[in-house]
């Protein structure tokens, strides 16, 4: 075989996977070692330190220690956030003790959010140490290590002295790999449009960097064997500078396998240094085969490598000048010239797209469809971008006005890219919503690009009726990575923590009743906005704001915000129709930023209908124009109907609220001449379980076969309330609470209805 390597890389992987699906649970269930708000004292060694930006939005010195004592056999890290930044940092290698508060990382309690415990199970932190104080130091430094941490630091304030704060933040994280002053709204609109990858130290810094030195030292006539060993040196040593993440790895291992070919009489293969790279990485971390990071770094390698000459959109261009007599002199008009590039960069976005597309679908849920044309423009300039800012950054050592020239076309770089990739109705328009893939689904489409690959030199078939196979091969291999099979009627209540988020989907609409929270914060961006995308739903056709209540309405503002840069689109908002001196500031507000976003607004009271799809809504209260001073008392109350399956979303309702829902739901089924029908399925439990509503009347009115608690782990309120649990368990429902189980999910098929929990699936 001519790539053993290779053979070896995808048996590895295979076995990663197959080793990973059975004890997953095993290696991140044991990382934390310590009770979570506990007080610790720890004595370990610095390995690296950094600084990042904390919850409140300070920068703060972070050090990782490895205990004397090993905390169990998948991590040996404690990540330290320091009480201040005003404290003198032990050096790398020192030897240390310090107290803190421990915060342990948590699994996902809805689908689409992010595995906080998987990222720093796969980091090989345990916990970490919050408002952290040195008590001792001792012991000999790293004196190369602390140096490299030293110039890291440096080099930083070089670019601060001649470069804007937010040029700089960017360019201290294309050259030196330090995103912690890039502002969340920067690294979101580089993530949205798919250039995130320009931000992470790879393979074009180490060609750029890496050849640049090898080709200056054989110059300077320097043996090959010395310049060969000095420069794979000098790139490691950047790469432990830059924090030596696994696309900074992958590189300098091929580099330095690309340097060593020639020296000793071998061709280099890029399959071979890659494969080499993915083996090393996977012995010393197995989890990084669920890291997007490793995937996407390997993905784009593979997609240039060995998918991009199988696509033929560059033999159109070859065959332009086929028939023709060609002479030495030939040359190329300028058109021809922007347009065999145009293609070749198409085809090489092409590439990687099909390439990475299994990991947007199984981490991120959407693709950003403009990245392809938008990297046209981004990657040409990426290397006199890089060129500009190394020489901005050495320049200003000696001051900051030495780095203005070069500064300011850095800026005019970063202003193009900011230009090209803030318009929110671009984003909008070409963000695919695929929704989340499963493994199966991953394995089928790996083996149809596989097909298609193994298919692009062979004759089997007459050229054209080849080329149509192939066409249609891919065709099928993105149809089923991305094809899901929905219910007819599915109601998803989203762990919102101490709050409420109920998403329902029927008929391919979808509708979102309530989202906010007072336990977690940025809840619709951190836990509702992510269940969207794993679901594919990129257009909510309404959402309902039973009341104003912090914890219904804090994260539909942030769905809001998405929305003003491009995200999920709400096609329309439902309030509840009270009078004016019941409205309260969330009202007020939610109003206004609707109108602000164009947002159209439905005001609904008793008695109202609408449907989505097949399913029928109405509205059991408030009455019309009622007024009240207590925003719980008018939470609108919603009846849905979707054949023989009912369900009632109560909202907070209390008080009067409560005795009109039930006067209300006696004349809908008098109405319907069915004054006491035989229960509704679902219930949505008011107020988070509260034992001031959902009294025993409303039950024996009800019966509901399931009911729904949406509520916080361990809420300082104590809901759902023991009394309400006693009312419940007493009629034989069947419970579901998110403060045990994580989101709850109820599918309705063909009259059967299923209701379950899929954390703990």
């Amino acid at each position: 075989m001519k790539r053993p390597l290779c053979l070896l890389a995808i048996l590895l992987s295979a076995a990663v996977c197959i080793y990973l699906e059975v004890f997953l649970s095993d290696i991140t269930g044991n990382m934390n070692a310590a009770p979570d708000g506990s007080y610790q004292t720890v004595i370990g060694r610095v390995q690296s330190k950094e600084v990042r930006r904390s919850y409140q939005g300070e920068f703060l010195p972070v050090i990782y220690i490895v205990p004397t004592e090993q905390i169990n056999k998948h991590s040996k890290l404690i990540q330290c956030y320091l009480e201040s930044g005003d404290e003198a940092l032990p050096a790398i290698g020192e030897y240390i003790q310090v107290s803190g508060k421990v915060k342990t990382f948590s699994a996902p309690t809805n689908p689409g959010e992010f595995d906080s415990r998987l990222y720093y199970s796969t980091l090989k932190i345990s916990y970490r140490l919050t408002g952290v104080k040195i008590l001792k130091t001792g012991g000999e430094p790293n004196r190369y290590r602390e140096t490299l941490y030293k110039i890291r630091r440096f080099l930083e304030s070089s670019l601060d002295r001649a470069l804007s704060e937010q040029d700089s933040a960017i360019m201290k994280a294309m050259l030196l790999g330090d995103k912690a002053f890039m502002d969340e709204e920067t690294k979101d609109m580089y993530k949205d449009n798919g250039i995130m990858h320009i931000l992470a130290v790879s393979g074009l810094h180490i060609s750029l960097i890496g050849m640049g030195l090898y080709e200056l030292l054989r110059k300077l006539g320097f043996n090959k064997v010395v310049t060969t060993l000095f420069s794979i040196a000098f790139m490691y040593s950047y790469g432990i500078m830059c924090g030596m993440g696994t696309s900074s790895f992958r590189a300098i291992c091929m580099f330095a396998l690309r340097l060593f070919a020639p020296v000793v009489g071998r061709t280099y293969d890029v399959l071979t240094g890659l494969s080499l790279a993915e083996i090393l990485l996977l012995l010393d971390q197995p989890l990084y085969m669920y890291n997007s990071g490793f995937l996407f770094s390997f993905g784009a390698v593979i997609g240039m490598t060995v998918i991009r000459p199988a696509l033929s959109f560059d033999a159109a261009f070859e065959g332009v000048t086929s028939g023709k007599m060609k002479f030495a002199d030939d040359e190329i008009s300028f058109a021809k010239e922007i347009l065999m590039k145009l293609s070749s960069g198409l085809t090489s976005g092409l590439s990687i797209f099909l390439a990475t597309l299994p990991v947007y679908a199984s981490f991120y849920y959407t693709y950003p469809l403009h990245s392809i044309l938008l990297n046209l423009a981004v990657i040409p300039l990426m290397g006199i971008l890089m060129l500009l800012g190394i020489i901005t950054m050495f320049l200003a050592i000696f001051g900051g006005a030495f780095g203005v020239i070069p500064g300011m076309f850095v800026h005019i770089i970063l202003s193009l890219y900011r230009f090209l990739g803030s318009s929110e109705g671009i984003i909008r328009g070409s963000t695919w919503y695929m929704g989340h893939s499963q493994k199966w689904q991953v394995l089928i489409y790996l083996g149809l690009v596989a097909a298609f690959v193994w298919l692009s030199d062979k004759d089997y078939l007459p050229p054209l009726k080849m080329s149509v196979t192939r066409v249609l091969i891919l065709a099928m291999a993105v149809f089923a990575l991305t094809f899901h099979v929905k219910p007819d009627l599915e109601i998803d209540m989203v762990d919102v923590g101490q709050g409420d988020g109920i998403v329902i989907s029927c008929g391919g609409r979808h509708m979102l009743i309530d989202g906010g929270s007072t336990s977690t914060k940025n809840v619709g961006k951190y836990r509702i906005i992510p269940f969207l995308k794993y679901k594919g739903i990129g257009r909510l056709d309404a959402v309902v704001m039973t009341h104003e209540d912090e914890d219904h309405v804090s994260g539909i503002l942030d769905i809001m915000d998405d929305m003003e840069k491009g995200g999920i689109w709400i096609d329309r908002l439902l309030l509840p129709e009270v009078s004016t001196s019941s409205q309260g500031e969330n009202y007020d507000f939610l109003e206004k930023r609707a109108d602000e976003l164009r947002i159209p607004i439905d005001y609904i009271n008793t008695g109202e209908s609408f449907s989505l799809s097949g399913a029928t809504f109405t509205c059991l209260n408030p009455e019309r124009g009622m007024i009240t001073e207590e925003p719980n008392a008018y939470s609108m109350v919603l009846y849905l109907m979707y054949g023989e399956f009912t369900a009632l979303f109560t909202g907070d309702v209390e008080n009067e609220g409560l005795t009109n829902v039930k006067e209300a739901l006696k004349n809908l089924w008098l109405s319907a001449e069915d004054e006491y029908p035989d229960g509704i399925t679902l219930l949505k439990v008011a107020h988070h379980g509260s034992k001031y509503t959902t009294d025993k009347e409303l039950l024996d009115m009800t019966k509901p076969r399931i009911s729904l608690i949406s509520c916080g782990v361990g809420n300082s309120y104590g809901h759902p309330h023991e009394e309400v649990l006693q009312r419940l368990e007493s009629i034989g429902t069947a419970i579901y609470r998110t403060d045990e189980s994580g989101m709850v999910t109820v599918e309705v098929n063909g009259g059967k209805v299923t209701a379950y929990c899929p954390a703990n699936f």
